[in-house]
């Protein structure tokens, strides 16, 4: 009996300091101020935004799990993805292409969204009297370029419709190119462009266009080098992330919504 029994000892010595294991999340966002990630800057404040909140709640739920952010310029996350300087980036639409960076919660060959981090529409802001149009299927009376953010997933979707786009590195510096005439509309995440809108006056000449330009689910997506560390937790992220999606957004939308939707 002896024999089996220190035999057993260091198998379970093993598992113990391996269920004890810490393991460090690196997460990358973007440097914009919007009211998932506050602030433009580097700098994380100390309210630092709906999702950060959200994903930095996935520790409470998972043992052993540090979760910590940095902040750049959206390709810079994507391709700190890629090298594996970053494990993961928020919020990134599924994107084919985007696969060979980093991995999604897949279900049967496509994205599973019942894992996403949200769901956020891309709207099309206009000087009120400008005659440019979207009905939901495509535009009319465009004359010059539409503007959308440097690298976001809205400008592969605006050049597949036959427009030509301007990317732009700010919210801010679209809604000026609007105000002096060099474009004819901005596709922006639509609580981002509404957001801009409200705190500065000088753009009270634009306007939101309805309905929305295209919705997509927004994931917090994870390195090929992570999950083949931790296949497990990756999933483990993810479905938690999930739970979360339901139990706390709410909370942290009133939160930092509150603050500039109320008129």
């Amino acid at each position: 009996m002896l024999a089996p029994i220190r035999f057993a000892l260091p198998l379970l010595l093993c598992t113990i300091l391996a269920q004890a294991e810490v393991v460090t999340f690196r997460v990358a966002y973007e440097d914009k101020d919007t009211p998932d990630h506050t602030g433009a800057s580097e700098l994380i404040p100390d309210d630092p935004g709906i999702s950060v909140e959200l994903i930095k709640l996935i520790e409470t739920r998972v043992p052993n799990l540090r979760i910590s952010f940095s902040r750049k310029p959206w390709l810079r996350c994507l391709a700190e993805l890629e090298s594996g300087a970053a494990d993961g980036i928020f919020a990134s639409s599924f994107k084919q292409e985007r696969l060979k960076i980093g991995v999604y919660p897949m279900k049967d060959g496509k994205d599973d969204r019942s894992y996403r981090l949200d769901t956020k529409s891309y709207s099309l802001y206009k000087l009120k009297d400008a005659a440019v149009s979207w009905d939901g299927s495509r535009f009319s009376h465009l004359k010059q370029d539409i503007a959308a953010m440097r690298g976001y997933a809205i400008v592969d979707d605006l050049k597949k419709m036959g427009v030509a786009v301007s990317e732009v590195d700010k919210s801010e510096n679209a809604f000026r190119m609007l105000l002096a005439g060099r474009i004819d509309g901005f596709a922006q995440l639509t609580e981002v462009g509404d957001y801009t809108l409200k705190k500065d006056p000088s753009f009270q000449r634009i306007v939101k266009v309805t309905p929305p330009i295209v919705v997509k689910d927004y994931y917090l997506q994870i390195s090929h080098r992570f999950q083949a560390r931790y296949p497990e937790l990756t999933l483990t992220i993810w479905k938690t992330l999930a739970e979360l999606r339901q139990t706390e957004m709410e909370r942290l939308t009133l939160k930092y919504m509150k603050g500039y939707t109320s008129d």
